[in-house]
């Protein structure tokens, strides 16, 4: 046989171990990399379950300015000339809705001598009741209202004397609706008489005379109301605010009433109502470097409360000196927490809530970055967004999702 073709043959033998070849380093990399994986599977396992925990701390990062802060509430004042005494109806610090009664406010020309007359009156007629009308007759249901009557009247008595307590509106209100009932019974039931028609004719003049000088007071929307007034809210309220300079704020800080108080025109205050649709803050502080941006929303904390915190937009600001001032508008956040209070410390800033936990809790699930929360035995992953790290151990960061198990003290796992 030729040499040529016996080199021909021995190539072809060659490449027939070289396919082998590559079919067994296949199988070994799919094992390789088989292991690796179940390797990697097996101590990520064995991590979890043999992890360290932390503890998740909730807290507030950013730029923050220091100040004073001057609480401004869409409020009007009911103020009085001259009055005697005030029967208040509504509860202090309650909202109320339209047209429910605030007060009752009795004027100088009311006073208990007429009370003691409007009492004189109707023991006249319940002596006239037991002695003329009834003296034949056994009603135990009137009696029964007799000595409802009697029971009331001796409470009013005792309050016009100065002793006991209690409400002399609502007692006097209570003793007229009883009359009232005893008074439709007996003409339903008994023959007219003369004498008593007149004695009730008498009690009346005496209750419209009575009346005459009581004002009573209605709320003409749905509101707060409050009893309590510090002096400011004719010249401090959302009309106003935007007009104020730092020196007026200062003024206001150092507790100095401005002109045209009710207490400097010797008026009486009653009452206030407020709203709840947007209050204002105007907070003060002392800062040459921040450059505010009206229509911008920050973060309002006020001192003295636990963990309040308001969002405000700059309405304005001015700047004299080193003072800065900024009017913000706040319309999200109910007004009742900051009801009674004109001034107080605070804390305004672009910063934003979240929690502090170490990096090494961060771990990764199906592409998405989370932490691990350990609670009741379980273990709940809990996607989140990384805010920034404040050093290399420390990550903040906030859940994706409100109302995660990630909050303030939770225990996290550590990988």
């Amino acid at each position: 046989m030729p040499r040529k073709n016996q080199k021909r043959i021995t190539r072809r033998k060659r490449k027939r171990p070289s396919r082998l070849r590559r079919a067994l380093l296949f199988a070994a990399v799919l094992c390789v990399a088989a292991g690796i994986a179940w390797g990697v599977t097996a101590v990520r396992g064995y991590l979890r379950k043999n992890a360290a925990t932390a503890v998740a701390l909730q807290s507030m990062m950013g730029n923050t300015y220091s100040g004073t802060a001057v609480i401004v509430r869409n409020e009007r004042l009911t103020e009085s000339e001259t009055n005697t005494s005030v029967d208040f109806v509504a509860d202090e610090g309650k909202r109320i809705n339209r047209s429910a009664t605030i007060c009752r406010v009795y004027s100088s020309g009311y006073n208990q001598t007429e009370i003691s007359r409007l009492q004189d009156y109707r023991e006249q007629i319940q002596a006239y009741h037991a002695n003329q009308v009834f003296r034949n007759y056994v009603d135990a249901e009137l009696e029964s209202e007799n000595r409802d009557i009697s029971t009331l009247a001796q409470q009013v008595r005792t309050l016009v004397q100065g002793h006991g307590a209690g409400s002399l509106g609502n007692l006097e209100r209570q003793l007229t609706s009883v009359l009232n009932e005893r008074k439709i019974y007996l003409k339903q039931k008994y023959p007219d008489d003369q004498t008593l028609n007149e004695l009730y004719k008498i009690e009346n003049d005496q209750l419209k005379k009575i009346e005459s000088w009581t004002t009573t007071y209605t709320a003409t929307e749905d509101c707060y109301v409050s009893f309590y007034s510090d002096g400011y809210e004719n010249t401090i309220n959302a009309n106003t605010y935007s007009t104020l300079t730092p020196d007026d704020v200062k003024q206001v800080i150092r507790g100095v009433l401005p002109e045209g108080s009710a207490a400097s025109r010797g008026n009486t205050p009653i009452f206030r109502t407020i709203l709840d649709d947007e209050w204002f803050v105007l907070f003060l502080c002392q800062d040459r470097d921040w450059n505010p941006v009206v229509g911008e929303s920050y973060q309002i904390q006020f001192g003295g409360f636990d963990d309040y915190v308001v969002s405000g937009s700059v309405e304005s600001f001015s700047r004299i000196g080193s003072d800065l001032l900024l009017r913000m508008r706040v319309a999200q956040s109910e007004v009742a927490p900051v009801l009674n209070i004109r001034t107080c410390e605070a804390t305004v800033g672009d910063f934003v809530s979240g929690i502090h936990v170490p990096v090494r809790a961060l771990y990764t699930l199906d592409n998405t970055l989370g932490v691990v929360v350990l609670e009741g035995g379980y273990q709940t992953f809990v996607p989140v967004n990384v805010v920034s790290y404040p050093d290399s151990e420390t990550a903040f960061v906030r859940p994706k999702e409100e109302g995660s198990p990630l909050s303030d003290r939770k225990t996290i796992m550590l990988f």
